[in-house]
């Protein structure tokens, strides 16, 4: 059996975007204008001090963007309102953070092996999230479970994805450019803001449909509590984690001995009065 039809899938995101945004795009408000706030102080050339405060506020906005995925999933998947969405998920955000962390370190660990192996885990991931909130999987086990709905769909799921992000990507090209062009670059951000505040939940929609179309096709895998196909995962979250610190620790011993290697040719002496004296060879005549 295939997913259904793209058509029929954009028709489905925007009938249920239509009837819930109000409240979607609620609950992704208070994130958004944090980072509204935070890029208008950058524009704002206050400084050094103020262009840093800016920095941070858009860091805690994004962070707040990674939770507030959960409410919005799960009032689209439970037809909640603003405050019981928010009510319901409060206590997920470090187990989420924890399965974002599994996925994002799993999906560099398959990139560097290779690649293409990382580019067909960062696909069979991408409903981990949905499947924390809906299934009320955790960790490794979320990232399975995701792997095995994409399982036989993969194309299909990726098609459907790389459209969506195709349109946004050109959207954001015909508003920002002649915004940017006329406005300013800080004009130009909030309006990519404003997008965003817009854009987000419907795409979490059309993922959601996406996904409930693939538990539709598998409805034995929502009851399924297996432990198989995680080795793949497992190893792949190891490698992301393991290659930043052996590499990390590979640039240190390269800068010890760097620095090692030209005091001992500069002659370079430690005088405890004076500190370090470096004591360079005269020139020969």
């Amino acid at each position: 059996m295939a997913l259904g039809s793209i058509g029929s899938l954009f028709g489905d995101a925007w009938k249920f975007y239509k009837e819930r945004w109000s409240v979607l795009v609620e609950i992704v408000l208070l994130p958004t204008l944090v980072v509204v706030l935070g890029v208008t102080i950058i524009g704002l050339n206050l400084g050094s001090l103020a262009r840093a405060v800016g920095g941070l506020i858009v860091f805690v906005g994004w962070v707040a963007f990674i939770y507030v995925v959960l409410p919005v999933i799960y009032s689209i998947h439970n037809a909640t309102g603003v405050d019981a969405s928010y009510k319901a998920t409060i206590g997920w955000f470090w187990p989420y953070v924890w399965v974002v962390i599994l996925e994002l370190f799993a999906v560099m660990g398959a990139s560097v092996m290779l690649i293409i192996p990382g580019i067909w885990l960062g696909v069979a991931l991408s409903f981990a999230g949905y499947l924390f909130v809906i299934e009320g999987r955790r960790g490794v086990d979320a990232l399975r479970q995701s792997k095995d709905y994409v399982k036989g769909y993969w194309w299909a799921v990726v098609g459907r994805t790389l459209l969506l992000a195709l349109i946004y990507i050109v959207a954001a090209i015909v508003i920002r450019i002649p915004v940017a062009l006329f406005a300013g670059n800080m004009i130009s951000g909030l309006v990519s803001a404003v997008m965003v505040l817009f854009f987000v939940p419907f795409s979490l929609i059309y993922n959601y449909l996406i996904l409930k179309n693939l538990r539709e096709l598998k409805p034995g895998l929502a009851e399924a509590h297996t432990k198989e196909g995680r080795g793949f995962i497992k190893a792949s979250a190891i490698v992301g984690i393991a290659v930043p610190i052996i590499l990390f620790l590979f640039a240190v011993i390269f800068a010890g001995g760097v620095a090692f290697y030209l005091m001992q040719h500069a002659n370079l002496h430690y005088v405890p009065t004076r500190g370090y004296n470096m004591q360079v060879p005269p020139l020969q005549q």
